[in-house]
Formats: C-alpha cells, structure tokens, sequence
C-alpha cells in the first residue's frame, strides 16, 4: 500500500512513538499534583513540550497553550476572541477556503449575531481583497490550505488586517511537516498547528497567542494552560510531540527540498500520462507535498477503486460526508468533479 494521504496523518515517528511509551511506562504522575516525584515528573514532560512548540513556531515559551488538537485550537482561538469581541467588532473575514475546523465555529458565531464575510478569490483561491474596516475584529487565514496547498502572502495580509484593527488567525496546522515557520515573520497574533500533522502522535494541538492578548475560555474547570483550557494534559502525547516538533524544525529545510522535488516529478508523471489532468492552484505559490489534481469527466466512485494507494479527495474532517471537496467547490470547480477529485 502506497500511503499518499500525509495531509489527513502523518505516520508517527518511532522515536516519537518511543517517548510516548515511555511516559506511559513511567511511574503516574498529573502535572498538577507536584508535591511528590511522579506529579514533578510529568510537569517536566509539559515544560519540555512547550518549549519544544515555541521553537517549532519561532516564538516565546509563554504563549503556548496545549489543547487536544487543532480543531479544539481553532475553535478556542475564534470563539475565545469574539465572545469579548462581537458586541463591539462584529465582523469575521475568513475565506471560504479554509477548514471547516474554522468554518463551523463562525457558522456558530453568525446565528449569534457575527457577520461573517468571505472575501473573494481567484481560481486558484488567492484573496483578492479582504474588505476589512474598523468592526473587523478576526481574519482566519491558513499558512497552507488543507487541499491545494495554496499558501497566502500572509504577511501583506495580516498587514491590511492590522491596519484596521483586526486580529489575525493563521492555521498553521499543514505548514510545519514541510518548511520552517516563524509566527512573527506571518504576521499573525494567533497561530494554529497539531502533532499528528507533523509525525506526532494524535492528541496535541498547539495554540500561541501574541504576548498581552486574551481570550475567553471555552473548556471550563481546573485552571490548567493560563485559565484557558481545563483538563489535565496528554502528558504522554506530549511527550511524543515534543521529539517530533524538534525533528520537524531541525529537518525542516531537507524535508522541504526533497518534497518540492518529489512534487514536481509526481506532477510532471501525471501530466504527460493524462494530459486533460487538472493541477489545483497549479500557477500560484503552493507548499511542496501535495497536488489536488482532477480528471474532468470520470464516472463517481472512481475514487474508492484505488486499492493499492491510501489517498483521500479532501480535508479528513469533511470527506466521510460524501459531499464534494468544499475548497474545490468554493473555487468554482463543477460538484461532479470536485467530487472525483483526488489529494
């Protein structure tokens, strides 16, 4: 089996595999209870990870907040902005690209009142503007689109964003597994990313926030990461993410070159063998790693006689619905191929 669907999981590292075991083997500890060995021990494995998450990411220690993954990192992200934002900003900029781990809570946000805009694109899904003005309190923009692999100029954005007063939000979740990224340099004042995506072990998101910027709450109860997400943690996950987030930084330059060249000759294959085969976002700046490619035409279901290859026709968070892939709709790309679209 040829497993081609990196952008749904990634396969965990044995070493990172190792440290989770590891932890788990070792004597019980809840980083919480630190008056005796086992609780300290199990601290230090949280201390170690967040370090680890600020060097991923570029940025300080102190603004890293653990939660379960990136889906609950975005929704404390955009929920915990705009419940002290939307009687006074209620506007959300996001594209109609980004993954439903944002597009569901805004869809939330708009029955309570948000107004939520989603800018226009180009074909292959480059904001044209993002129509910001002073009741703008959050823009949602990725580092990488989950499907096409598209990559924003996020730091003109996030430039416009602030020139009105709105925060920006930048999932991350498919950036790191492939370059190197720094928050400060995106611009962004609150950034996403996850350790299955990065050849961690499930079980860990990683939210940062910019120093001196709050957020309400979402998971209620003990008081662990800053007051702002209760639960004791995954300490055996992080400990596994921590190897795998160190990997992924000190490798981040080889994996990116070798990525760029495996794409270009998968790419390069596949259009000389199928020359009516379209290459999502083919002439704009993607990240190295992945081709959204449609063959116009083909009956339904073509998709699920790939036995010999694990591959996927979009986000894992909304392919069981059997709906066509939401970017490839949002591109104007017609239902019937974007359903037969294959990642």
């Amino acid at each position: 089996m040829i497993y081609a669907d990196h952008h749904a999981t990634t396969p965990c590292l044995p070493e990172a595999a190792a440290a989770v075991a590891a932890a788990l083997a070792a004597a019980p500890g809840n980083p919480g209870s630190r008056q005796h060995p086992g609780g300290r021990a199990a601290q230090a494995i949280v201390d170690d990870a967040r370090a680890a998450a600020a060097d991923l990411l570029g940025v300080r220690a102190d603004g890293i907040i653990f939660t379960s993954g990136a889906t609950e990192a975005l929704n404390l992200a955009i929920l915990g902005v705009m419940e002290r934002q939307l009687a006074h900003r209620p506007r959300i900029v996001a594209p109609a690209t980004e993954h439903p781990a944002v597009l569901a809570p805004l869809a939330r946000l708009a029955e309570a009142g948000a107004e939520v805009i989603h800018p226009a694109l180009d074909r292959a899904g480059r904001v044209l503007s993002l129509g910001v003005d002073g009741r703008t309190a959050l823009v949602c923009l990725q580092a990488v689109n989950q499907e096409t692999g598209l990559m924003h100029d996020l730091p003109a954005l996030a430039a416009e964003a602030h020139a009105a007063g709105a925060l920006v939000l930048c999932d991350a979740t498919q950036a790191p597994s492939r370059m190197a990224v720094d928050a400060h340099a995106l611009g962004a004042d609150l950034v996403v990313c996850s350790s299955h995506k990065i050849y961690g072990p499930p079980g860990v998101g990683v939210l940062w926030l910019r120093p001196g910027l709050g957020l309400a709450p979402q998971i209620h109860g003990g008081g662990q990461e800053r007051g702002l997400r209760g639960g004791t943690p995954n300490v055996p996950a992080l400990a596994g993410f921590a190897v795998a987030a160190r990997v992924a930084r000190e490798r981040a330059d080889l994996r990116g070159t070798h990525l760029r060249t495996l794409t270009a000759r998968l790419e390069a294959a596949l259009q000389a063998a199928l020359p009516r085969l379209v290459i999502h976002a083919a002439d704009a700046r993607r990240a190295p790693g992945v081709s959204m490619i449609t063959l116009p035409d083909l009956r339904p279901g073509w998709l699920a006689q790939l036995a010999a290859v694990a591959a996927s026709g979009g986000s894992a968070c909304s392919s069981g619905t059997g709906q066509p892939s939401p970017v490839l709709t949002a591109l104007g790309v017609p239902s019937e191929d974007a359903r037969n679209s294959l990642r």
